[in-house]
């Protein structure tokens, strides 16, 4: 897992999460410069934040042979919709082929726009 975290400001210039009702929301952006199988693990942290509650893809720079996801964890029969952990959310890079099948080490310089909401 290789990545780093950048925060985006708003238009006056702030970076840090900010209160939007009962949590904080931050806007950043996940450069990835190797993806793995399992996912690029992103901690909460990153961005500011002890917990996550909601993770939105607002944007990508992938190949166009790519697709990427926020994993929400879940069986057919007992769907959770849980991320990560309450402290992590993961990219899931995988094949626009129609196989579906996972990325490897082999894809590189990827960036990924994500909206994230949590608690300080």
């Amino acid at each position: 897992m290789t990545h780093t975290v950048s925060l985006l400001a708003d238009h006056k210039g702030f970076t840090k999460p900010k209160v939007v009702g009962d949590e904080y929301m931050v806007d950043g952006f996940v450069y990835v410069t190797e993806a793995t199988a399992n996912g690029e693990v992103v901690q909460a942290s990153s961005f500011g934040l002890s917990t996550i509650s909601h993770v939105s893809i607002g944007g990508q720079s992938t190949h166009s042979s790519l697709q990427v996801s926020v994993e929400a964890g879940g069986h057919p029969v007992n769907n959770t919709g849980e991320y990560e952990s309450v402290s992590s959310f993961a990219l899931i890079f995988v094949a626009n082929d129609g196989t579906n099948a996972a990325a490897d080490g082999n894809i590189t310089d990827i960036c990924v726009r994500v909206r994230v909401y949590g608690n300080l």
